[in-house]
């Protein structure tokens, strides 16, 4: 291979093992160096595709040449390979830029395969290098992406990153709001792989109890727990040769953040009740509609699997920010529910177009489809709609916060909102939480916490 790795450690004796493992593999060209102050002028000199990293030398900390080096060579990946396991460290070097952190001595499977993933992801930033020294979209197959409807600039730009994103096999994490269409991106990627052949499956993950959450994601044996009474193939192990695509990421519980993050990084999984591993081979696409950055702040989300799953990140952009095509899928949606219910609706009034254009669409796309359908069914055949049902917004269960009430933290707003709205709705936990536009299982969560307080 010509791809050319540098090796920084201040142990020689590794440095050759390392250099040998390597070349075994077919890389050629490997470049050791034991003194840390040499790099810059290595990477001066020639070109280098990737860097292997210790921490711990005499001449300079590896994190302090991490930082020196990544904001002029932002491009190299740098895999961090050091014998302490300091998760501190870790979350330091990914934040200074480190592509991944591994433990000495390293299990060679993964290693090499960091590296395989790591100089592929090198090749997707020197495309993405390309599309911003063009300074416009690239040209988009519009064949491609024939059952999006849009005509905005904002989602060509989507459109661009999920041609970028799609040959390679890093992970992904798609966030947007509700209803903008993450799975349809998601299952785009797919389509647009090498894996398209291959199974795709989706999991939302708001949807599973938390108690079922291991054994729906990674199997179980049969008698691992009470009620087990066969082997179970879970939702990982069905995709394997494919995509997974892992809907409200954000739901995942802290305590399955780990082997999530496991999984990732080993290419492995273990069922419930067995030690022994199944290998897979899959390619993970994440998607969330919460603030991932403000939960990991918060201790909530593991910052090292938010930075591993955030390998490729698309937003997509509300259906309020996208200009015309409020207009565009109106008019599409307009046949499918005419297809749906037997109408012939012909169109939008005047009335009905500016009704659209002047609403915010909390919902998005799959709100306005709810609209147009709901108006549709109640129209008169061969007319244009004259108006749409626009949903009355939520605001009779609004926090009164008296002057006294002010000076209290986010937290105590938080739990007298739920209050209100559970007192309101009868404590019906279903409708309080389409109200609170949380999970049922979140909403338990924070019920749970309250009762404790």
């Amino acid at each position: 291979m010509k791809e050319t790795i540098l090796l920084v450690d201040d142990e020689l004796t590794y440095l050759e093992l390392l250099k040998s493992i390597l070349q075994q593999e077919g890389y050629s060209n490997v470049i050791t160096e034991s003194n840390p102050l040499n790099v810059p002028h290595i990477l001066k000199s020639q070109s280098v595709d990737l860097i292997l990293l210790d921490i711990y030398m005499p001449q300079m900390n590896g994190l302090q040449l991490l930082e020196q080096i990544t904001p002029e060579y932002p491009n190299i990946p740098v895999i961090i390979v050091t014998a302490i396991d300091d998760k501190e460290i870790a979350l330091e070097a990914i934040k200074f830029g480190a592509y991944e952190f591994i433990i000495k001595p390293p299990d060679t499977d993964r290693l090499l395969l960091t590296i395989r993933n790591a100089i592929g992801y090198k090749l997707l930033e020197r495309e993405r290098d390309v599309l911003r020294s063009e300074g416009a979209l690239a040209k988009i197959d519009d064949n491609k992406f024939e059952n999006i409807i849009t005509d905005s600039d904002t989602m060509k730009k989507v459109f661009n990153l999920v041609e970028i994103f799609a040959p390679t096999n890093e992970t992904i994490l798609i966030v947007g709001e509700t209803g903008t269409g993450k799975d349809l991106i998601a299952k785009k990627i797919h389509d647009l792989s090498a894996r398209k052949s291959g199974p795709y499956v989706a999991v939302n993950l708001a949807s599973i109890s938390s108690s079922l959450f291991e054994s729906e994601l990674f199997g179980n044996v049969k008698g691992s727990f009470t009620g087990s009474t066969a082997d179970k193939q879970g939702y990982f192990e069905a995709a394997n040769g494919g995509t997974i695509f892992l809907d409200e990421i954000g739901e995942l519980p802290k305590e399955l953040q780990g082997k999530l993050l496991r999984a990732i990084q080993y290419n492995e999984i273990f069922k419930i009740g067995t030690s022994n591993p199944i290998k897979l081979d899959i390619r993970i696409i994440a998607a969330t509609n919460r603030d991932l950055v403000d939960a990991v702040n918060r201790g909530n989300f593991r910052a090292d699997l938010y930075y591993r799953l955030n390998r490729g990140h698309i937003s997509l952009p509300p259906l309020r920010k996208r200009g015309n095509d409020v207009l565009l899928l109106s008019n599409h949606l307009i046949k499918i529910a005419n297809k749906t219910y037997g109408k012939n609706i012909i169109g939008l009034t005047r009335e009905a177009i500016a009704q659209l254009r002047n609403y915010t669409f909390p919902g998005n796309v799959r709100e306005l489809e709810n609209i147009i359908f709901n108006s549709v069914v109640q129209s008169e055949d061969n007319k244009r709609l004259g108006s749409v049902e626009i949903p009355a917004s939520i605001d009779d269960n609004e926090i009164e916060l008296q002057k006294s009430d002010i000076l209290i933290s986010f937290e105590e707003v938080e739990k007298k909102h739920i209050i209100n709205v559970m007192g309101v709705l009868n404590n019906n936990v279903r409708k309080a939480a389409q109200v609170l536009g949380v999970s049922e299982r979140t909403l338990q969560r924070k019920l749970k916490k309250i009762r404790e307080d």
